[in-house]
């Protein structure tokens, strides 16, 4: 690159990186993707093209909660390792960092409700509850 130059990471503000499959990925799951203490599967669901997931390098699983728009306490922070989604089949996370949240990240989830439906249950397994909602138990 020639001097005075900016990548597309620079514009962007932060670089795109490689997630290891040892790390974890926090989630927001709202109040209504619960019945009782029960997570349901359609707390993964596709917005904007993809699932949008905070890499644990640059966020906590509390920083998670607290960037949700209108009220945190609505919603639980739950963990998937990189791993663990890699290994389900069509599946992948990349690192997708923007301006305002350098741990933001995508999972492509299939279009296909059948495919999605035995994605779901998938991750599904492999969610842990890591912040609970407001008096529930972890």
């Amino acid at each position: 690159m020639q001097p005075g130059a900016c990548s597309v990471a620079d514009e962007l503000g932060f670089p795109t990186e490689t997630i290891p499959d040892a790390d974890a990925l926090f989630m927001r799951a709202h109040r209504m993707h619960f019945c009782g203490d029960v997570l349901k599967p359609g707390v993964f669901r596709n917005q904007q093209g993809s699932m949008s997931v905070n890499w644990n390098k640059y966020a906590s699983a509390q920083a998670t909660k607290q960037q949700a728009t209108k009220n945190p306490d609505m919603n639980a922070v739950i963990s998937l390792i990189a791993g663990g989604i890699r290994k389900i089949d069509k599946l992948d996370v990349q690192h997708t960092p923007d301006p305002d949240n350098r741990a933001h990240s995508e999972v492509v989830l299939p279009i296909n409700e059948q495919d999605l439906t035995e994605v779901r249950v998938l991750l599904l397994r492999l969610a842990i509850v890591v912040i609970p909602l407001a008096g529930q138990q972890s």
